[in-house]
């Protein structure tokens, strides 16, 4: 019982890091590396450390429809935001105003969460969030007016692609085995991205050592395992907790660019981590003023047919959750 209570909030301080690591790793990577290169190579060495996973736990295969809304969410998720990101910081768009950009999709899937998602949202999210958005401008403020022109288009739509990704996600998917949906997301990633090549003249192989290692670590840490720690949380607390956490990614990114980037910490990355912090406190229900209401979290209308979908149905504040179904 002990370790159950204490599973969710060990897997959200590993989360931040490694949802922030991958556009550190990002822009390493396609300073050597074309992009589609990137996303191949993230995908084959995720989608081979998932299947050894399969091969020791077992999970259960997805039935009928949950294909199909695997391959979606794959193409919004995974796909989708990435080629968008990578192709902003091979342009040139500083990997912290690029996070900075993406950290606007939690305030957009809270937002959206009540409409898609039959969730009443109470006064602590709704104001959490907007305190976190406020931390995610702070952080990078001067970089807003860098002159980057068409280019800032790219973080925008990989932003658009990770909200969307994630309520699909959560309103589809959350009945099927985490590891099997990872496992099948990086498979239609891989097939979509060798189906694109042809169009895409790039190079198949990094051109540099550190572009190796960047891809290798894309793929393993920021791929296979920062997705399978979304998905858990997901499974077991709501869209609005996980966007909470993501409020946190843009500040961390800044302050991690500092020893691995060379990049200068300033006074607007310190100030917006501790915003953003505020921001997560407040939107997971910890102010006892604000605690008032319980929130039904993400509960889904039925499966299309009459088909139960096994989704999670939890308090959103933070609160012990359970499932209906599911692995």
């Amino acid at each position: 019982m002990t370790s159950s209570r204490w599973l969710v909030p060990v897997l959200a301080v590993l989360f931040v890091p490694l949802w922030a690591s991958g556009f550190i790793a990002g822009k390493i990577a396609t300073g050597s590396t074309d992009v589609p290169a990137v996303l191949f190579w993230r995908f084959v060495i995720a989608l081979v450390v998932m299947l050894a996973a399969v091969a020791v736990l077992r999970p259960g295969l997805p039935h009928g429809r949950a294909w199909l809304h695997l391959a979606v969410t794959a193409l919004l998720l995974q796909v989708g935001q990435f080629t968008f990101v990578y192709s902003g910081l091979a342009s040139g768009v500083p990997a912290g105003l690029s996070s900075l950009i993406l950290g606007m999709a939690p305030l957009l899937v809270g937002l959206l969460t009540p409409l898609l998602l039959a969730t009443r949202l109470g006064v602590g999210p709704v104001l959490g969030l907007l305190i976190g958005a406020t931390g995610v401008y702070v952080v990078l403020a001067d970089d807003l007016g860098a002159g980057l022109g068409g280019n800032l288009v790219f973080p925008v739509l990989g932003m658009l692609s990770l909200a969307a990704g994630t309520l699909y996600q959560k309103r589809f998917n959350d009945s099927t085995p985490v590891v099997t949906s990872v496992v099948v997301q990086m498979a239609t990633s891989l097939v979509a991205t060798l189906a694109a090549w042809p169009f895409l003249g790039a190079d198949w192989l990094p051109r540099a050592p550190s572009g190796w290692a960047a891809v290798a670590f894309l793929g393993v840490v920021n791929s296979a395992g920062a997705f399978v720690l979304m998905f858990v949380l997901l499974r077991r607390r709501s869209t609005v907790f996980v966007s909470s956490l993501l409020n946190l990614v843009p500040a961390t990114t800044a302050l991690v660019a500092v020893p691995v980037l060379g990049e200068p910490l300033t006074v607007q990355a310190v100030l917006g981590l501790g915003i953003a912090l505020v921001g997560m406190f407040v939107g997971l229900g910890r102010v006892p003023g604000l605690r008032g209401r319980r929130v039904v979290a993400d509960a889904a209308v039925a499966a299309p047919s009459g088909q139960p979908d096994g989704h999670t149905v939890a308090p959103a504040a933070g609160g012990p959750g359970r499932r209906a179904g599911g692995a």
